[in-house]
């Protein structure tokens, strides 16, 4: 099925790829199951820089610790040679020696495999951060929201700390486009996807999306009990049958006994069809003939007898068909030939054949031919237009003239203002552009000209502007800052950093 990309599951996964390509974090995917983790990270491990080598890992209950290591290190590595008993970090760290790899591993549902599965990654991690030249290595799970909570006290030791990523619940316009996508895909008719219907599923749901699939799903699925269709009764009905049988072979011999024999008894057909009277023979013919001689002398007066008495042929019965019509052409000077017919001699037929005109008017000896007397007017062909040589104006001359550098330009916080600031505190990133202008039109827009800082760093080889706010001491105060902030700058949907996040930017 085909998957969507919503406004605000592409804003996480291009966060998670700034991520991976600047910090190398251990980020955990938290949210409650059918949240849309595991597409969140599908669509993740599809847009992760080909430089990187993909470690991905779907969890199954079943699966014990060695199966898990030997499934891991087996993308990590090529051609490994390790014990499934030793740990993830000690397997690794020796089969890489004297390489540097860049590695992102991605597990999905990481609270169905084995607890110790966690705190061999992040041993993973700790090791390799003593490491002279460290690998670039980045961890991105999923796991359910209480469980991370949970496991996120155990995961210390590292100056850059486990990131939490919250999946929030979609918003209104979100779920429409989710609901009516999915109900495509699922081909649900729109008599079900009623205004009602749809209001009832979204309310049901809360920005849910597993809940919007079962919603669809059950209009798809009768859910109400069927009632058993009775067996058909086979032996009730074949003694129906039998009975019925003995009682038409009952009929046939009562019926003829009641009726009687009214036929007689010495019926005969004179001629039955098909047969012919017996012939006459020439003794019939004498007798006859002899009989009634008198009756017939007037009658062989009139009529030549027949001597071998055979019948004669009929008449035809066809009448005579009248000549053949004929008809004379008549050729007259009348200029009006409406309705007559013309003659045209062959010799003008094959010329029309051999050498058609081009255009659709007749030559001059057909038009002769068929209008005696009318003069044909030629006109002549215009010669062709000789092209004049074009003359070219010389062009005027422009002159450049530079544009007055602007006077309220943007100057960026010194980097040793950012670097003072404490690596456990946190700021809120308002917004980040390849363009120094465009950064200057948001200070400029929102009035923050002297109460924010914009430092530069590199992203993708490219220079990148970040505007920054505030100082706070824990993450919880900076998102509560980010809930003070306007409506106008939370369009822009700000979020915390850590400043040892800040300080490693401006390294680049």
């Amino acid at each position: 099925m085909k998957q969507l990309q919503l406004p605000s599951q592409r804003q996480l996964v291009e966060r998670l790829l700034h991520l991976i390509e600047f910090n190398h974090p251990f980020a955990l995917l938290a949210g409650s199951a059918g949240s849309g983790r595991s597409m969140l990270l599908e669509l993740l491990n599809e847009r992760i820089p080909e430089q990187l080598r993909t470690v991905s890992l779907i969890a199954n209950g079943a699966m014990k610790m060695e199966q898990v290591r030997e499934y891991l290190l087996r993308q990590m590595v090529p051609q490994p040679l390790f014990n499934a008993a030793d740990s993830l970090a000690d397997s690794f760290l020796r089969m890489a020696e004297g390489k540097r790899l860049q590695l992102a591993i991605l597990i999905d549902n990481l609270d169905a495999l084995p607890r110790e599965l966690l705190g061999e990654l992040w041993e993973l991690m700790l090791a390799n951060d003593r490491l002279p030249q460290p690998h670039k290595l980045s961890v991105v799970v999923t796991c359910q929201e209480s469980w991370c909570q949970q496991q996120m006290g155990a995961l210390k030791g590292r100056a850059m700390p486990p990131l939490m990523v919250e999946i929030a619940p979609l918003s209104p316009p979100e779920q429409k486009i989710f609901l009516y996508e999915k109900g495509n895909q699922l081909k649900v008719p729109s008599l079900l996807l009623t205004k009602e219907k749809v209001v009832e599923i979204l309310a049901k749901a809360k920005g849910h999306p597993a809940t919007i699939m079962m919603s669809l799903e059950d209009l798809m699925t009768d859910r109400r009990p069927r009632k058993r269709p009775e067996a058909f009764p086979i032996r009730k009905a074949a003694i129906i049958l039998a009975a019925v049988a003995l009682g038409l072979l009952g009929l046939t011999y009562l019926v003829p006994s009641f009726m009687g024999d009214n036929k007689p008894a010495d019926a005969q057909v004179e001629h039955p069809g098909g047969t012919l009277p017996p012939p006459i023979t020439d003794s019939t013919l004498a007798t006859d003939s002899s009989a009634v001689s008198g009756a017939a002398s007037g009658s062989a007066a009139s009529q030549p007898a027949n001597s071998n008495g055979v019948a004669q042929d009929w008449k035809s019965d066809q009448s005579t068909l009248p000549n053949q019509v004929s008809d004379q052409t008549v050729t007259t000077q009348s200029q009006n030939y409406e309705g007559r017919r013309v003659v045209i001699a062959d010799e003008v037929v094959e010329k029309l054949m051999t050498k058609p005109p081009v255009s659709g008017a007749l030559p001059t000896d057909v038009e002769k031919a068929v209008v005696p007397g009318k003069e044909v007017v030629t006109i002549p062909e215009p010669a062709a237009a000789v092209p004049k040589p074009a003359t070219t104006a010389p062009a005027p001359r422009t002159s450049v003239v530079a544009a007055p550098a602007a006077s309220g330009a943007l100057t960026l916080t010194p980097k040793a203002t950012l670097n003072a600031k404490s690596s456990s505190h946190f700021t809120v990133q308002l917004m980040g552009a390849s363009n120094l202008a465009a950064v200057e039109s948001f200070v400029s827009t929102h009035n923050l000209a002297g109460k924010v800082w914009v430092y530069q760093t590199q992203f993708r080889g490219n220079p990148w502007y970040v505007v920054i706010d505030g100082d706070h001491g824990s993450l919880a105060k900076a998102r509560s800052a980010i809930q003070a902030l306007p409506p106008a700058l939370l369009k822009e949907q700000p979020w915390p950093k850590s400043f040892a996040q800040v300080k490693k930017e401006l390294k680049k």
